[in-house]
């Protein structure tokens, strides 16, 4: 054999073995491979209808709308929350929520758990997580939009009850909120719309026409006030700012006798140094300062710091010493100081009664 065979027959037996070697050893590594894939595959979540219920039991659910046995147990905790249990109510949704954590009716209902028992800081986010799952569902909504209200985020709590209104336009509860909201925020216009709106939906309803009342007074409509102020306290128990809102509206029309009746049952139904005073004010511009001077005094005898109505006293002083022509030293003068300066007292910020005291010398 010549040297170069030699060589060759030598070099290649060498390769050969390391061939076979290379290829037991690949499929040493497959047959790894394989094992390993087999002892690991648990871990990953097995697909939909694999026979496995430990896989099926780990792999958390993910919708919104709720199974018929969902629906169910969901009907038991509304049920629970409706006889004031809610501690079993939000145990049953928590449930439904470890089972499926995208369940929008589980969160809106601990939303309105929340909220019935007065906790706002939990309701706030049960609700708002409700409506980013579902942005369909009123209740989550709407009750979003009361609860930002309560909390004094009006910005947030108007979005909140526009989208609720998309969802129910005719939402006699939503409409009247939001007439509030903008009536606060200033957009007067829009409150009146919504207060509009609220009676049409509900014409015999108090508050509707309490909320238009208010509007109309805002928008510079003071007849139209006084109407729905009056119709108000005819459907409702007026509250005592209601009453308040009408003397004013009476005072504002120039309507004063009416303005003294409004206040005159005011203090009768949650008598008050608030209410005796506008009782006097409006007195006092019907010229029948005697009967104005009494319940300016007894507003006083309530509350001996309530400065308008100590100006009150001070005024109809200041007045009966001018028309009696009285000298320096008249008892009417030294009462017309003495309360004007307990006013100011009380209430710095008064120039007009500063100017008074400055005028006459007081």
């Amino acid at each position: 054999m010549s040297a170069f065979r030699s060589t060759f027959v030598y070099s290649a037996r060498p390769w050969c073995e390391h061939t076979q070697a290379r290829a037991v050893a690949l499929g040493t590594l497959a047959s790894c491979c394989l094992l390993t894939a087999c002892t690991t595959r648990s871990a990953v979540p097995a697909p939909e209808g694999a026979k496995s219920q430990t896989v099926a039991q780990q792999r958390p659910v993910m919708r919104t709308e709720p199974t018929a046995e969902e629906e169910t147990r969901l009907g038991d905790a509304r049920a629970a929350a409706e006889a004031d249990d809610y501690e079993t109510a939000l145990r049953i949704f928590r449930e439904l929520l470890q089972e499926n954590p995208t369940l929008a009716d589980a969160y809106s209902g601990m939303g309105v758990v929340y909220e019935d028992q007065g906790e706002l800081e939990l309701a706030e986010p049960a609700y708002a997580r409700a409506v980013s799952l579902d942005p369909q569902d009123f209740v989550a909504s709407s009750g979003h939009g009361r609860v930002l209200e309560a909390l004094g985020r009006s910005r947030e709590a108007i979005r909140a009850l526009q989208r609720a209104l998309t969802i129910r336009p005719r939402d006699l509860d939503s409409n009247l909120a939001m007439s509030r909201l903008l009536l606060a925020a200033g957009q007067d216009d829009g409150a009146l719309a919504f207060a509009e709106r609220a009676i049409r939906i509900d014409a015999q309803n108090g508050m509707a026409h309490l909320a238009l009342a208010r509007a109309y007074s805002k928008v510079g409509r003071g007849t139209d006030a006084i109407r729905e102020y009056e119709t108000a306290c005819e459907l409702i128990e007026p509250p005592v700012e209601v009453m308040f809102a009408l003397v004013n509206a009476y005072a504002e029309e120039k309507r004063y006798r009416e303005a003294a009746n409004a206040a005159e049952a005011l203090t009768k139904t949650a008598p008050s140094a608030a209410a005796f005073e506008r009782l006097g004010w409006a007195l006092f511009r019907l010229n029948e300062f005697d009967k104005s001077d009494e319940a300016y005094r007894k507003s006083i005898e309530l509350d001996p710091a309530y400065w308008p109505a100590l100006n009150g006293v001070g005024v109809n002083a200041l007045n009966k010493w001018i028309k009696a022509g009285k000298g320096p030293d008249d008892p009417l003068r030294d009462e017309a100081r003495s309360m004007l300066q307990r006013s100011l007292r009380a209430n710095a910020d008064q120039p007009k009664v500063a100017a008074l005291l400055l005028k006459y010398r007081l």
